[in-house]
């Protein structure tokens, strides 16, 4: 039988371009070019990625603007609907860095750690092996405040470059798989948020081999 991941992430899951002006149709990498592909291809056959991206998607906070975005209402749905899962991917965090909520990073990883929790409780969602969870940090902001992404995200760069650690933590606290998605990539010149499309193929690469050593 395959082995079924699920990747719950946000616009750099989706696939967001960083030449989209917030103006025009949005603009979306295609399957090949977004990283969870990009795993897929890498992983082979005997795998199937399931990549579950919102756009704007948060750990555990609700949006006033744009609604249906609280991660944590959304995990065990997501979960359910694609059992059984073999590993779940999180990547969630830098939604969390708008200026409207306010948050610190220490609290952005105990958000993301709300949903690890509701990941690792929720076992009847995995195959017999149990759950298993692999969590990566996102990269760092770049330079935001050059975007259209200025105003909404602006400032928060330092307090981007101060997750790592506490994801990390939360990780090791809860004895799943962890990764700094920052050390090997990072936001786009153009936005200061997501992701180019030689980014993607960094990093879908890197998770293929981190899966591989989770999953055997």
């Amino acid at each position: 039988m395959k082995k079924r991941i699920m990747i719950f992430g946000d616009s750099n899951t989706w696939g967001w371009n960083p030449c989209n002006d917030l103006v025009k149709p949005l603009e979306r990498w295609d399957d090949e070019t977004r990283w969870a592909g990009v795993l897929q291809k890498e992983l082979g056959d005997d795998y199937v990625v399931i990549p579950e991206g919102l756009n704007g998607r948060t750990s555990v906070w609700d949006d006033p603007i744009e609604e249906y975005r609280c991660g944590k209402d959304q995990i065990i749905p997501c979960l359910d609907s694609h059992a059984p899962l073999d590993l779940v991917i999180i990547m969630v965090g830098t939604n969390d860095l708008k200026v409207r909520y306010t948050v610190s990073a220490q609290d952005i990883a105990n958000g993301v750690a709300i949903i690890v929790d509701k990941t690792l409780h929720q076992a009847g969602a995995f195959t017999a092996a149990g759950p298993k969870v692999l969590l990566l940090c996102p990269p760092p902001l770049g330079p935001v405040e050059d975007g259209v992404f200025a105003t909404m995200f602006g400032g928060n760069v330092e307090k981007s470059k101060q997750m790592a650690p506490f994801f990390e933590g939360v990780a090791k606290g809860r004895g799943v798989a962890y990764f700094d998605a920052g050390t090997i990539i990072h936001s786009s010149a153009e936005d200061g948020l997501h992701l180019q499309a030689d980014q993607h193929k960094i990093l879908g690469e890197k998770v293929a081999e981190l899966v591989k050593e989770i999953l055997g």
